[in-house]
């Protein structure tokens, strides 16, 4: 632990000398729930009991300021590799032996051009990165 406390302040005082980082954005949050299945395995009584939790959180899991909305909290959860692999090869793709990431994109509801223009931008910038798309629910 003394190892990656020391590592932690060498990174921070490097990216605040760097102008990346700024000591004064750091603040607690207002409230963290970890749920994890003891013995590994992944079953979906582990993501109920997570989801329970952060309905636990009202103002950052259910509902934010306006009463209406939530504000992007969420869980983090692991990403069934087998079986999005399976379905990428469904669709055409081989995508060979590396991990899966699943992403979720918030476009502008009512502004078609603007949605194009974001969904253009972010599958330019996954490219950039060298990833590959296979596939997204708008395209379907």
């Amino acid at each position: 632990m003394t190892d990656f406390a020391a590592a932690f302040r060498a990174n921070a005082a490097h990216l605040a000398a760097t102008g990346l980082y700024d000591p004064a954005d750091e603040h607690d949050a207002c409230g963290v729930g970890f749920i994890a299945a003891i013995d590994g395995k992944p079953r979906r009584a582990v993501v109920e009991a997570a989801i329970a939790a952060l309905k636990s959180l009202w103002h950052r899991g259910a509902v934010d300021a306006d009463g209406k909305t939530g504000d992007g909290a969420g869980i983090h959860l692991q990403i069934p590799q087998d079986f999005f692999k399976a379905y990428a090869a469904q669709i055409g793709h081989t995508p060979g032996d590396t991990p899966i990431a699943v992403g979720q994109v918030f476009l502008p509801r009512t502004d078609l051009d603007a949605q194009e223009r974001c969904r253009c931008i972010v599958e330019a910038e996954i490219l950039n990165f060298g990833y590959t798309i296979f596939g997204c629910a708008r395209c379907r």
